[in-house]
């Protein structure tokens, strides 16, 4: 009987100077996608990742909207998928973060990381994605990462059984509750307006939830605690009242904005920080597209990332054929 062996393929490593025809930064949904069509059209393509592949859709709880998975699927499964197809093709991959790139007006751009490493290309693709807002508080500051999150499913292991609190009233904060109501003891959603942002059907699974209590037009100004979050001070935005409430964890999901590193770049921005394209992914720097949530546009799911890093790749492809590269 021969025994099938199974071997886990491995990415390919780029080495510092290395040419390619398209670098993609950003390897959430837009990004993958964008460096799979690259790759089928038989370019040189190189993806950058500052950290897993996958981008906000492996910190996603359950997926619900997109086709393929009636019941819905996990955001990290779905993540997984998407990294196993992107191993199929030769693509360069490679684990840092990108602080300027050189040239960008010029036919030959140069990448450059925090690692030292530089990269040249004909065309980039920035699908960078989104980060977490912060509140901007000093009690943030001082807690973060001892009690005080952007994650809901990181260190889930802590607070099973505890008390904890989500800041937010949208999608991603009524995610967020409804994933960690069923890990903790009680849930707080604190929201400064009188009523949810997200989706109707979102909104009633949260509002039906006994172990969720909401805090309708409150805010939070203080966190108390020794080594860890123990209570969280709370103020009610029209009696000015305040209340403490115990909880062991704070999660922040008041939405989410550009990277900041982005802006040094030449291209056009809207007023939020957001790149502006065309309907064929080009901002306004020949060889340089935008993909994904970090465009400026009306709706950012996961199936728009996706149909972002397809457009954007064929169009790249176009352009290398149109300027005789």
């Amino acid at each position: 009987m021969i025994e099938e062996v199974v071997t886990e393929k491995e990415k390919l490593v780029p080495k510092d100077g290395d040419l390619f025809d398209i670098i993609i930064i950003g390897a959430g949904p837009a990004g993958m996608t964008a460096a799979i069509c690259a790759a089928r059209s038989r370019l040189k393509v190189l993806l950058i990742e500052k950290t897993l592949p996958g981008g906000e859709t492996s910190t996603a709880y359950r997926i619900y909207n997109y086709p393929g998975f009636p019941n819905g699927i996990l955001g990290a499964d779905l993540a997984k998928q998407m990294e196993d197809h992107l191993m199929d093709y030769p693509i360069y991959y490679s684990c840092e973060s990108i602080y300027d790139i050189s040239n960008i007006a010029q036919k030959e751009k140069t990448v450059c990381t925090n690692l030292g490493y530089s990269y040249k290309c004909k065309s980039v693709i920035i699908a960078t994605g989104l980060e977490p807002k912060e509140l901007d508080t000093d009690f943030e500051r001082k807690f973060l990462g001892r009690g005080v999150s952007y994650y809901a499913q990181g260190d889930w292991e802590l607070y099973q059984g505890k008390e904890v609190a989500v800041i937010g009233g949208g999608n991603c904060a009524c995610y967020a509750a409804e994933y960690l109501a069923d890990i903790a003891s009680s849930l707080y959603l604190i929201h400064r307006s009188d009523q949810l942002k997200a989706v109707k059907n979102l909104r009633e699974k949260v509002l039906n939830n006994p172990k969720i209590t909401i805090m309708w037009d409150t805010i939070p100004v203080d966190i108390f605690g020794i080594d860890h979050v123990e209570k969280m001070k709370l103020e009610h935005i029209v009696t000015k009242q305040h209340t403490w409430i115990d909880t062991k964890g704070v999660f922040i999901y008041v939405g989410r904005k550009p990277p900041q590193d982005i802006i040094n770049l030449e291209v056009d921005i809207d007023e939020e920080g957001f790149i502006i394209t065309d309907d064929c992914m080009r901002t306004n720097v020949p060889g340089v597209y935008a993909a994904g949530d970090i465009r400026s546009k009306q709706i950012r799911q996961i199936s728009t990332a996706v149909s972002d890093g397809m457009i954007a790749a064929i169009n790249a492809e176009k352009d290398f054929d149109r300027n005789g590269n």
